[in-house]
């Protein structure tokens, strides 16, 4: 039986090519003591060097697994965030939620993922105020395992490995429909197939970073700011 006392665990799970970032691991230790404070247990995953994102992704998620986690959350290395950002994350209803982040560039702010909007073209909101979304990227994602289960289930022509401790391919990217998809819309695109929910917290600061920039974002003021919005 379940120990209601029994605190729930969530593995962090980091892929890079040399190591996360300053910014990424300041972020990441203001963060666990909130998350301690919540009542969580975390443990942290990497893989460096892995050319292979979505065979990284795969990796990880196994180690989360094995830990028995309630709960994986994907993190790009290069992102920074206020710390009880982090913990909204983990702590918002949903099998699949997110926060998405600027792409590194100035010629246009724009933000990463899509979501499903109404006939005036206004995001179509839950009442917490998340975004019903189509696609996200997976550098701020949380996945439960009752989502992992799901998604084993509707697609074990992506599960490997012994039958004794199976592993999932859950950013398996390529071509799906004539259009080719990277890891990140790819999980996105199976997951709302099967009628799953993606579920986008805009108001977040999340700051994407390259070697000697900062691209610092919050995708719920920046809607505000858009045509239509409240602060245009």
């Amino acid at each position: 039986m379940n120990d209601p006392a029994k605190k729930k665990l969530v593995v962090f799970c980091v892929p890079s090519l040399a190591g996360p970032m300053p910014q990424f691991i300041a972020s990441l230790e203001a963060s666990v003591p909130l998350i301690e404070a919540a009542g969580w247990e975390h443990k942290l995953s990497q893989e460096i060097g892995n050319v292979y994102i979505s065979a990284a992704r795969a990796t990880m998620l196994r180690h989360a697994m094995d830990a028995k986690a309630d709960v994986a959350i994907f993190l790009d290395y290069d992102l920074s965030w206020d710390p009880q950002d982090l913990v909204t994350l983990l702590e918002t209803q949903g099998d699949v939620c997110a926060g998405t982040y600027r792409f590194k560039t100035d010629e246009k702010v724009e933000y990463m993922g899509g979501w499903y909007t109404d006939a005036d073209g206004r995001p179509l909101l839950r009442a917490d105020g998340c975004l019903d979304a189509t696609k996200v990227p997976a550098g701020f994602l949380k996945v439960t395992k009752e989502a992992v289960e799901k998604f084993m289930g509707d697609y074990p022509e992506l599960v490997y490995g012994p039958r004794y401790a199976p592993a999932i391919d859950l950013f398996n990217h390529g071509a799906i429909d004539r259009v080719w998809y990277g890891e990140d819309y790819a999980f996105s695109k199976r997951w709302t197939d099967k009628g799953g929910h993606i579920w986008l917290i805009p108001d977040l600061n999340i700051s994407h970073h390259t070697k000697d920039r900062d691209f610092p974002g919050n995708l719920h003021e920046f809607l505000m700011r858009c045509p239509g919005g409240s602060k245009a």
